[in-house]
């Protein structure tokens, strides 16, 4: 009995074959078609009608011409086409929001970051962020570039799927809609996810940890989150909330958190950990240069200051960025022992300081956590520090369009790859059958 293939299905294949050679660019590139037909597995009609169809569509573009030494005519170069749009990223943080538009090669257009003061209305949090999404898109509309996506991180419980953030503990907000707030102010499509999931992200696309399989992401500022990657996918967990390793109970009869909870581990991991240690010693009697560093103003600390007076031989900011470092260090060891990843990224305001604080950790490691595991894990800084999230929000739109360039209606509810969609796609002898 002969089985007709559906068109539906040749669309299908044509629609995974085309995100196969866009992520084969992203990889590799310049590529010649030749090479693509190579590195994929397709063969070399279908690469070639692939690639005219994401040239036409301005995803691709030749960049010159293939050196060799063969006779015959040269194979012209493809790479990504830097101009194909403008993606934007974005982060509601506890006291600060930032906003960044690169091109279509993740090339960095343009950035504006301000600062807000904790506890605001949030409808003056939410006004703020449009207005600076609002100037990201004039920038782009003055090169002529269209908005092809915005991926926003924020702090807290967020079910991707409706983009709502159910719970920001240090926001103190509940319940908040924001992709379909952004979705009724803006044409473009909106994904909305936990800050320390789009920044596993961005690392793992983009930074310190593209290409591992096994990527552990623990941003401490404010509060402490974190991102898991597995074989390449964000880990989800049955309901989206995977990576909250802040709220593990670290001192049972410990201090409360914004939670709800005592003694969780960001308690004594934050930047308000650090500037309670300084404040304590300066209180109480201690000597240290940062009283003269905040003009005797202990509220106006900030890591940067206690970093450099560290680094000066200030007793007080040493020992306080000293203790923080050994409660890293035993969460990563515990973390280490449950999940033993390949490389563990350290980002957020505190990986300002890490140059102090990862010597420490690293020895805390060696110390606590099990040997075998220990030796297979890397410890290092997040490439894009303060950015990691949105680069990772770029990322989120990334994916979907090189997981789906041609199709012709954007859904904002579209699962992201936080949701356990593959980052890459990895070719081989089970390469899919080409279709024309």
């Amino acid at each position: 009995m002969t089985t007709r293939t559906r068109t539906g299905d040749q669309a299908l294949v044509r629609e995974i074959n085309l995100s196969i050679i866009l992520n084969a660019l992203r990889d590799r590139s310049p590529l010649s078609r030749a090479s693509l037909a190579s590195a994929t597995g397709l063969n070399k009609t279908t690469v070639s009608s692939l690639v005219q169809q994401l040239i036409d569509g301005r995803f691709v573009s030749e960049v010159g011409v293939e050196k060799s030494d063969d006779i015959g005519r040269p194979g012209r170069l493809l790479e990504l086409n830097p101009a194909a749009g403008c993606i934007i990223g974005a982060e509601i943080g506890v006291d600060f929001i930032s906003v960044l538009v690169t091109d279509f090669a993740a090339r960095v257009l343009w950035r504006q970051q301000e600062r807000t003061a904790r506890g605001s209305a949030q409808e003056a949090i939410l006004s703020r962020m449009l207005a600076l999404i609002d100037a990201a898109i004039k920038h782009t509309a003055g090169g002529g570039a269209e908005v092809l996506g915005l991926g926003l991180g924020v702090p807290g419980l967020v079910d991707v799927l409706s983009g709502t953030l159910l719970f920001g503990p240090n926001l103190g907000w509940r319940n908040v809609p924001l992709r379909a707030q952004l979705a009724a102010a803006f044409s473009f499509p909106v994904y909305v996810d936990n800050e320390a999931n789009m920044a596993t992200l961005g690392e793992s696309y983009f930074g310190v940890a593209r290409g591992a399989r096994s990527v552990l992401y623990v941003s401490a500022g404010v509060g402490l989150g974190g991102g898991i990657v597995l074989d390449g996918r964000v880990l989800p967990g049955a309901g989206g909330f995977a990576g909250e390793v802040g709220h593990m109970t670290m001192e049972p009869d410990g201090r409360p958190c914004n939670c709800g909870n005592r003694g969780c581990w960001e308690t004594l991991v934050s930047q308000k950990a650090v500037f309670r240690r300084v404040r304590t010693a300066i209180t109480g009697g201690e000597e240290s240069n940062l009283t003269a560093a905040t003009g005797g103003d202990l509220t106006a600390l900030t890591i940067p200051l206690v970093a450099t007076a560290a680094r000066n031989g200030d007793a007080v900011a040493r020992a306080a960025l000293h203790e923080t470092a050994v409660w890293l260090g035993i969460g990563l060891a515990n973390l280490i022992n449950a999940l033993n990843p390949e490389i563990i990224v350290f980002g957020g305001i505190l990986s300002l300081a890490s140059d102090c604080l990862l010597p420490v950790v690293a020895a805390v490691i060696r110390e606590r956590a099990l040997r075998w595991p220990a030796a297979a894990t890397q410890v290092l800084v997040a490439a894009y520090g303060a950015d990691a999230c949105v680069m990772g929000g770029i990322a989120t739109v990334y994916y979907q369009i090189l997981s789906q360039p041609f199709r012709t209606e954007q859904s904002h509810a579209r699962p992201s790859p936080s949701l356990g969609y593959t980052l890459g796609t990895r070719v081989g002898s089970e390469a899919l059958v080409a279709l024309p």
